[in-house]
């Protein structure tokens, strides 16, 4: 999935800090979580609006 800015700028800290290997997992489990959020950018639909969550 495509990330926004602020994602490719945090993974890049959590890399420098954890490592390669665990700073990906760390970074990972923190957007899943939801602990950090606006990391991945929004899919976008036939018109080029971005798709809501469950609909």
């Amino acid at each position: 999935m495509p990330m926004t800015k602020k994602g490719q700028k945090i993974k890049a800290a959590m890399k420098q800090e954890y490592g390669a290997k665990k700073g990906e997992q760390v970074f990972y489990a923190s957007a899943n979580k939801g602990t950090i959020k606006g990391v991945h950018a929004k899919k976008k639909g036939i018109m080029g609006r971005a798709i809501r969550a469950g609909k």
